[in-house]
């Protein structure tokens, strides 16, 4: 049985929930049950505005509008980077100094993120920090600047620092890694979320505490 969302705090125009890995934030598999579903059915279906999403095999927080009008301003709050996410990741290898990339990416055929060049690629920017490392990984706390699909999994493996637990992007050295340390879904968490409520205009900030067995190392 899949763990379920948590709804960490609502009000009249905005919804914050704990996103699992391994349920979608919408789907289109009338057999699978998705984050989107179930904050319909809280809502006796009611409106349901989708602002920003997690990959299916990542956790975190997301935050969902309860009308058009609060939809509007979160979105423009995403786009001009007033809405603020921030995640933490456990990276095969040591890291010492962080950094930021600037690369290129488009969604392939495969439904992979591809880097590379060419009119159809998409700059993307994220920034990384080492927080600490242990057992030959790191820590990450990671920043994006942009929001591009699968953009951290595919970034991070690019620089050579494959996030543990991940299939599709890791590594075949941090794939054996996972495997012996039973991680099973991709060591990635939005774990701070921060936005200006459209109404009163105050400041809503929310942070959680990943689950993935990757970060028990840390003591988080």
């Amino acid at each position: 049985m899949k763990p379920d969302i948590k709804i960490i705090y609502e009000d009249s125009g905005c919804i914050v929930v704990y996103k699992p890995a391994g349920i979608s934030v919408q789907t289109a598999r009338t057999s699978e049950e998705d984050v989107c579903s179930k904050l319909k059915n809280h809502l006796k279906g009611g409106y349901l505005g989708v602002v920003h999403r997690l990959d299916q095999p990542v956790e975190g927080l997301l935050v969902f509008a309860k009308n058009k009008k609060t939809a509007a301003a979160l979105t423009e709050q995403l786009q001009s980077g007033r809405l603020k996410k921030s995640y933490k990741a456990v990276v095969l290898g040591e890291i010492k100094e962080g950094g930021t990339d600037i690369c290129y990416m488009r969604k392939n055929a495969s439904s992979e993120c591809e880097i590379g060049e060419g009119d159809d690629y998409k700059r993307a920017e994220l920034s990384y920090e080492p927080v600490s490392s242990k057992d030959g990984t790191t820590l990450l706390n990671v920043k994006i600047g942009t929001g591009r699909f699968h953009q951290i999994r595919a970034q991070l493996s690019h620089l050579g620092y494959p996030i543990l637990g991940d299939l599709k992007y890791g590594s075949e050295e941090s794939r054996r890694v996972s495997s012996e340390k039973g991680i099973r879904t991709v060591a990635l968490c939005a774990d701070h979320l921060e936005y200006t409520d459209p109404d009163s205009k105050n400041i809503r900030k929310f942070d959680t505490v990943p689950q993935n067995t990757a970060f028990d190392i840390y003591d988080l």
